[in-house]
């Protein structure tokens, strides 16, 4: 037989297998772990989060600064999921400058997340900070152009700036990618009749 000549018949397989498994495991530490939806072992940092991200859709701001703070600066934490979780509650509980710093943490450790950049603009939205907002919601359509999420902070933020044009431009996009978008169509309502009024 053929496998006569790799080693020694039928007994051999199973060994041969053995050692592939353990080669295969060698070189891609993470096989066989607990991992999570990306094939990526969870961190306990990212086990935290999930869990903060389910108060969080409770409305349980306060459960998740309890449990996230303490961990808040330990240097092994890597996980945006953690720090965007965290800026999600400190928005709720108002502490707005808190919650910029959060997400401004989430980005460096996940640079290219345009939900972040999102999150961050909603923060310096609600400060007033408008410039800074639109370079967030910028950033996060030049990553996700389809983000209608991010094309109506834009346009909010164009509106409080009283750019009506670009404002007007960003809820037509919105209304496009969600044509039932109540909050997108009286933004375009009202900019509407202030292009009326001012004839």
């Amino acid at each position: 037989m053929y496998c006569n000549r790799l080693g020694e018949g039928q007994k051999f397989f199973p060994y041969f297998y053995l050692f592939s498994i353990l080669l295969f495991g060698f070189l891609w530490p993470g096989f066989g772990q607990a991992q999570g939806a990306g094939g990526e072992k969870l961190s306990s940092f990212d086990r935290l989060a999930e869990e903060a991200t389910l108060l969080n859709k409770r409305g349980q701001a306060d459960q998740v600064i309890s449990l996230l703070e303490p961990s808040r600066n330990d240097k092994k934490n890597d996980s945006a999921l953690f720090f965007n979780e965290l800026g999600v509650a400190y928005r709720q509980k108002g502490r707005l400058a808190d919650a910029v710093g959060a997400y401004r943490a989430a980005l460096v450790r996940d640079p290219e997340n345009p939900v972040i950049m999102k999150n961050l603009g909603d923060a310096h939205l609600l400060r007033k900070e408008y410039p800074a907002a639109v370079e967030q919601y910028e950033k996060a359509l030049q990553s996700n152009p389809r983000f209608h999420q991010a094309h109506a902070s834009l346009g909010i933020a164009y509106y409080q700036m009283e750019k009506y044009p670009q404002a007007l431009e960003e809820f037509e996009i919105v209304l496009k990618l969600d044509p039932q978008n109540e909050q997108a169509g009286k933004y375009k309502e009202a900019i509407l009749k202030k292009k009326k009024s001012s004839k």
